[in-house]
């Protein structure tokens, strides 16, 4: 994020180590991003911050906290996981399935007619 003047804010990075979410060990970072008052005609400095929680295991976010003042707070959160085998039986072909070709009918209007190779 840049200000109107080009700097670089200010961004701190922090690990918040581990923790179970929905019975899936996760590991934190927070980032926070203040914006110094008066660059963006901000009377106050303005934090804005968000939080990362990754599961190495299941190799995805398992939940993300987003905070701006300007705009609110976004959260995104995996529920229910099941790390289960799914039944076999979603997998099998079903009883009487049968595949079939599909007939297409030819063009719904007349080829063009072909030109000569050399034409004289």
């Amino acid at each position: 994020f840049r200000t109107k003047n080009g700097a670089e804010n200010n961004e701190v990075k922090e690990q918040l180590g581990k923790k179970l979410i929905e019975g899936v060990e996760a590991e934190g970072t927070r980032t926070t991003i203040t914006i110094p008052a008066g660059d963006i005609g901000n009377e106050r400095p303005i934090e804005i911050v968000s939080e990362r929680w990754y599961s190495p295991e299941l190799q995805l976010v398992v939940m993300s906290r987003h905070s701006d003042p300007r705009n609110g707070e976004t959260t995104y959160k995996l529920t229910n996981i099941n790390r289960t085998e799914p039944v076999k039986s979603l997998f099998e072909v079903p009883p009487g399935y049968t595949v079939k070709e599909m007939q297409f009918p030819g063009p719904a209007v007349a080829p063009l007619p072909r030109r000569k190779a050399n034409p004289e």
